[in-house]
């Protein structure tokens, strides 16, 4: 069939050109339609149901919606993960799925799940956007000197949201700060004695006040005439006057027992921006599976249109596009593409001597990597820094230079002229076309175990060795079908036969160095032997770590207060981290977030405060180092007690917490029942950590010990009185968060009314002082019918498997991972013992890590078993065979020692690279002993036919392959 492919090509050329050229133009269009980031997504397939039940206690929303919803979501086929973050008025639970499920099937399933569950009634699950965690791609600022901040969040809510999503690839817009817009009846307690009402009054009131009745229609004449009950609130002014009560006669309207203003909902996060301590934020999600670019392009060309709708004072202030990393990432891969390509050019012109064959070889590498791009287009492969920036040119060249010297060498002896020159063509093509296959089989071979990998390495490796074996394919078509058929139209004369004056020069060191090894064998195999030790020796030296970082080009810093902290308090510290880490010159923004996002997308509480530092581009700064920055940066937060720090980058981050549940590098995750009893075990577990070197950024989840006001409800009395337990909890509630009863519409938008109760002087006071109304119409005091009880609670619960977890995280500095987590595990087995049912686990990247190295001892040996049946295939030869593998574990002696000097930890990247050396190495073998068996088949002697196979100018050798 190979020789019936160079048939038809060299028979057909004007066809096979062609076909090149529409190959050239569908590289081209798939290279602009393929999706290009910087990062690969990394992420599990993804369903995130979220919860708000503003007001409720962390144990309250636990016990009533999140168990209730893992319960029912436990069944759901494929999931992998089930993982959730409880915290005060909010449930997020992640259900994560296995590779390759439909994104849309998960939704279904998880909807269909979480209509089941038992959930009090004004709890309302939704599912969370379709994104990804490398799918923030734009965020900004809205700023205003003139208009109130509630009413810029209402502008994010209901003008740039909505014109955001209509972008095609957007999923959804986070929105930061604010403070949710709402129109609040403030009731004045002693003007409701006074009238001798109820709250409950006021509730049904309000809510029964606000309504259009829908009814039929009134004939008039040929017309109909359709009539409308309008009864809905148009603004402040009817709500004051709604009518709660009559009291002889007299109206009791709102306005009468208190007030009606606008204020904001309970506030869940705070974002500031350099000197600006409040403002408003909105992150622009791209849908999983979207080019970046291309969203980046149309949300680009939309800014202008969306401006225009914005209120004159109202300023959109963007500080991060994902389009300037993706800019830099493509720029740098192209890059080396270029300089790579202009390197081998310039060495195939050199060792061919021959510009017109150096030329044609040349041709292979762009005409590959567009063939790559159109097989990665139709399967949707993403393109990224990792797929692109592996490509190995000399392997894609390897099979054309092959192909174009043995054309060189027969139309150079032949001296062949006219129709002979297809001929010969033919014959030199397919004198080496089955060789050359088999290089190719071997080298998809040797990429086996790189497309087992599984969740992040997988994600991470797999579009690369698809992309390389891609390219490495048509290569091979290209050599078998282009490379002859421009060899006969370029070659019309007989090329002269010359030898490179460079391989000339090397031939004179290099055969009295053979010769030299041919008189001792001893020598060279003892030399080879010992620096096969002393690689060895030094791989086990060498540190380990999962994955090379990539440099993002700006920072994320977290910092974690005490447990139970306000968001009032937080806010002067959070201004001063800001105001601090503007001082270094490199800094070109800091933004803060403060919490949590409103519609709980990132459950975090007000302990939580996490900065984006923007940097300016590398050039400008005084010194380039960034672990310098950092080390500056961290001594000059050194002196704020109270917190602690932790310093990532943004992707990164996003990148951790979604494949561990942890916002760390490494962790040590804890399971049991109690979460005051795992938080003791944190404690043992830090104090013994902070004396490993290496470890850095130490911290745990700070759950346990939150301040809480109990108001605990004694039912005895409360039936004394005849009062229900929900009379008193509707006091309670009014009276610190306000509840919420209906809601007025502004023309498309929408907010909520609450009833609240108006407390002076110390909230605690006022709480006490609160009256229940009796059936009677007695005011009891609330101390009457309760215990109010100071304790300390959880701020947080995390769960993970049905299971509470609690986390120890840190990152690692000036030291390998490898050797620092296992010093850890020998510190922290020894120093700390948990209870009958807990549990410990190592987390974080070198879970990863182990995972995909066990993986790796079960493929690499399998991969080295089909290798060897090709081979032995191939030469009929066990002894042959075994020696081309010999040359296997020395290949590898180069690698490692430039690791070493390099002072670069081993890491999957690295293994990577040694799985390509194995088939480079393998192919080497298999060229060199080629030539060795055909000087033996010639007669030689054994150590003329070595010297012979060794020395030829020509590695390959054809007819030893028939």
């Amino acid at each position: 069939m190979i020789d019936r492919l160079v048939a038809f090509a060299l028979d057909q050329r004007f066809i096979t050109l062609a076909l090149a050229l529409v190959l050239t133009a569908a590289g081209i269009v798939s290279y602009h339609r393929l999706p290009i980031e910087a990062y690969p997504d990394v992420g599990d397939v993804k369903v995130e149901v979220i919860t708000l039940w503003p007001g409720h206690a962390a144990e309250e929303v636990e016990r009533l919606i999140t168990v209730p919803l893992e319960n029912e979501l436990n069944g759901i086929a494929d999931v992998t993960f089930l993982r959730s973050d409880t915290l005060f008025g909010l449930s997020n639970i992640k259900v994560l799925f296995a590779d390759g499920t439909d994104n849309y099937w998960a939704r279904q399933q998880a909807q269909e799940r979480i209509t089941q569950a038992d959930l009090p009634a004004d709890a309302k699950p939704a599912l969370g956007p379709l994104s990804s965690v490398i799918g923030e791609i734009f965020r900004y600022t809205l700023e205003s000197k003139t208009v109130p901040l509630v009413e810029l969040k209402a502008i994010q809510n209901w003008i740039l949201e909505r014109e955001f999503r209509k972008i095609p690839g957007v999923a959804d817009v986070v929105s930061w700060g604010g403070g949710t817009k709402q129109y609040q009846v403030n009731v004045d307690p002693s003007r409701l004695r006074g009238y001798n009402l109820t709250l409950k009054q006021v509730f049904d009131a309000v809510a029964a006040n606000n309504s259009n009745a829908g009814g039929s229609y009134v004939p008039q004449g040929q017309y109909a005439l359709t009539v409308r009950g309008i009864g809905l609130f148009r603004g402040s002014r009817d709500i004051e006057n709604v009518v709660v009560a009559s009291q002889k006669g007299t109206p009791v309207r709102v306005r009468d027992i208190g007030q009606v203003g606008i204020g904001h909902a309970i506030r869940l996060g705070v974002l500031g921006r350099d000197h600006d301590d409040d403002l408003v934020q909105g992150i622009v999600l791209m849908r999983k599976g979207e080019n970046p670019g291309r969203v980046i392009d149309a949300l680009k060309t939309k800014l202008p249109e969306i401006g225009k709708l914005l209120p004159p004072d109202v300023e959109l202030r963007p500080y991060y596009s994902r389009d300037i990393l993706v800019k830099r990432t493509v720029t740098t891969v192209l890059r080396n593409l270029i300089e790579g390509a202009g390197l081998v050019i310039v060495l195939l012109s050199l060792f061919l001597y021959n510009v017109r064959a150096a030329l044609i070889v040349a041709l292979t590498i762009p005409l590959s990597l567009l063939f790559a791009f159109v097989f990665m287009d139709l399967r949707g492969v993403p393109s990224n820094l990792l797929s692109l920036g592996a490509i190995d040119f000399g392997i894609i060249v390897d099979g054309a230079v092959i192909m174009a010297e043995n054309i060189l060498r027969r139309l150079s002896e032949r001296k062949v002229t006219g129709p002979q020159i297809v001929r010969e063509v033919h014959g030199a093509a397919v004198e080496v076309a089955r060789p050359l296959t088999f290089a190719v089989l071997i080298i998809m071979t040797v990429y086996v175990p790189i497309l087992t990998f599984q969740r992040i390495e997988g994600k991470l490796f797999r579009p690369m060795a698809l992309t390389i074996s891609l390219a490495v394919i048509g290569s091979l078509l290209l050599t078998l079908t282009v490379i002859p058929v421009l060899s006969s139209l370029v070659f019309r004369r007989p090329p002269s036969e010359r030898e490179s004056p460079l391989l000339r020069w090397l031939r004179r060191p290099y055969q009295a160095a053979l010769a030299w090894c041919l008189r001792r064998p001893l020598v060279p195999v003892l030399c080879a032997g010992g620096c096969l030790v002393v690689a060895v020796f030094v791989f086990a030296l060498l540190g380990k770590e999962f994955l090379p970082e990539l440099d993002e080009g700006d920072l994320w810093v977290r910092a974690q207060f005490p447990t139970g902290i306000s968001v009032e308090g937080v806010r002067p510290y959070t201004r001063e981290i800001r105001e601090r880490l503007l001082k270094f010159p490199e800094v070109r923004v800091i933004v803060s977030q403060l919490g949590a996002p409103d519609d709980g997308t990132d459950p975090e509480g007000p302990d939580n405060v996490e900065f984006y530092v923007g940097l300016k581009a590398r050039e400008e700064w005084a010194n380039p180092d960034k672990d310098k920055l950092i080390e500056a940066m961290r001594a000059a937060l050194a002196d704020m007690p109270g917190f602690t720090t932790n310093f990532s980058q943004p992707i990164k981050d996003n990148v951790d917490e979604a494949l561990a549940g942890v916002k760390g590098e490494l962790a040590i995750k804890l399971y049991g029942p109690d979460i005051f009893v795992m938080d003791a075990a944190a404690r043992e577990i830090v104090k013994v950590l902070r004396d490993v070197p290496g470890v850095t950024d130490l911290d745990w989840d700070h759950l346990a010990g939150l301040p809480q006001l109990q108001i605990i409800v004694d039912r005895a009395a409360a039936a004394r009185y005849g009062i229900n337990v929900q009379d008193i909890q509707d006091v309670i509630e009014a009276a610190t968060k306000g509840r919420v009863v209906t809601q007025l519409y502004e023309g498309e938008r929408r907010f909520d009314v609450a009833v609240r109760l108006v407390q002076d002087g110390d909230p605690i006071t006022g709480l006490r002082n609160l009256t229940i109304s009796a059936p009677s119409g007695e005011r009891i005091p609330v101390t009457q019918l309760a215990e109010f009880v100071k304790t300390d609670g959880v701020s947080e619960i995390l769960r993970e498997g049905n299971v509470r977890r609690l986390a120890v995280k840190w990152s690692v500095r000036d030291r390998d991972m490898g050797s620092l987590v296992t010093e850890a595990m020998q510190k922290v087995g020894a120093t700390v013992r948990l209870p009958d049912g807990y549990r410990m686990v190592w987390s974080g990247r070198f879970e990863d890590q182990q995972r995909a190295l066990a993986r790796l001892y079960i493929i690499v040996p399998l991969v080295l078993f089909i290798i060897f049946a090709l081979l032995f295939g191939a030469f009929q030869s066990v002894g042959d065979t075994l020696l081309i593998m010999l040359n296997l574990p020395f290949a590898l002696i180069g690698g490692t020692l430039a690791l070493y000097f390099w002072r670069t930890n081993f890491n999957i990247s690295a293994a990577v690279g040694y799985i390509a050396v194995f088939g480079v190495s393998v192919l080497n073998g298999v060229v060199l002993l080629s030539s060795i068996r055909r000087a033996r088949q010639e007669g030689l002697s054994p150590r003329d036919a070595i010297a012979r196979g060794c020395d030829s100018g020509r590695l390959w050798c054809p007819r030893s392959w028939r």
